[in-house]
């Protein structure tokens, strides 16, 4: 009797032959690549140690718009520099015409100033030409001795200013009447101030 075969054992040897048959088929694929490779492996190799430097293949040049040409962040930059640059001048610009426009009011105020202190100098030497030519009629009404207590109350410079506006007889007989280390004191400085006027008119 032959033995029953389940289909699992049935298929088995089945299995085991196809393995067989693929193995084999791949090898055989294997080597027949190897085969026509190696020829033209060898050939090409061949040809490279054979061939010149004016067969070699020459790369392609660059276009010429491509190695450099800016990029978008580049030119953006460029655009960017030359407004700031335009906007940096236009402050320093606006800055300086403010602080010509705020030189120019400082010098018009000092210059008003300069007008109104001269003016006031005018009236100043006005007045005190007035009192001074006042003031010299009274010490030449007076008699000698009453101006010269009044003028050894006074400064030295506003009594040797009365005595030389005074006429030689009136200053004389005042400095008689005053004291004798007073008198010679003002008579020097009213010699000083005559030789410097004399100096300053030559």
């Amino acid at each position: 009797m032959i033995p029953c075969m389940t289909p699992a054992g049935a298929l088995r040897p089945l299995f085991r032959l196809s393995v067989c048959r693929i193995l084999t088929i791949s090898c055989l694929l294997s080597l027949a690549a190897l085969g026509f490779a190696a020829p033209a492996g060898a050939q090409t190799a061949s040809n490279l140690r054979n061939a010149s430097a004016e067969d070699l293949p020459v790369p392609a040049p660059a276009e010429p718009g491509d190695a450099g040409a800016p990029s978008d962040a580049a030119l953006y930059c460029q655009n960017m520099g030359g407004a700031a640059s335009d906007a940096r001048l236009a402050w320093q610009t606006w800055n300086l015409i403010a602080l010509e426009e705020r030189l120019q009011n400082r010098i018009r105020e000092l210059e008003q100033k300069r007008a109104e202190y001269e003016e006031w100098v005018k009236r100043r030497e006005k007045v005190l030409g007035e009192v001074e030519g006042h003031v010299v009629s009274i010490f030449q009404r007076m008699r000698p001795e009453a101006a010269a207590a009044q003028l050894a109350t006074l400064d030295e410079d506003t009594a040797v200013a009365v005595l030389v506006k005074l006429n030689a007889r009136a200053a004389s007989q005042i400095l008689d009447e005053m004291d004798p280390a007073r008198a010679a004191q003002l008579t020097h400085s009213m010699a000083g101030l005559s030789k410097s006027e004399a100096q300053g008119s030559l």
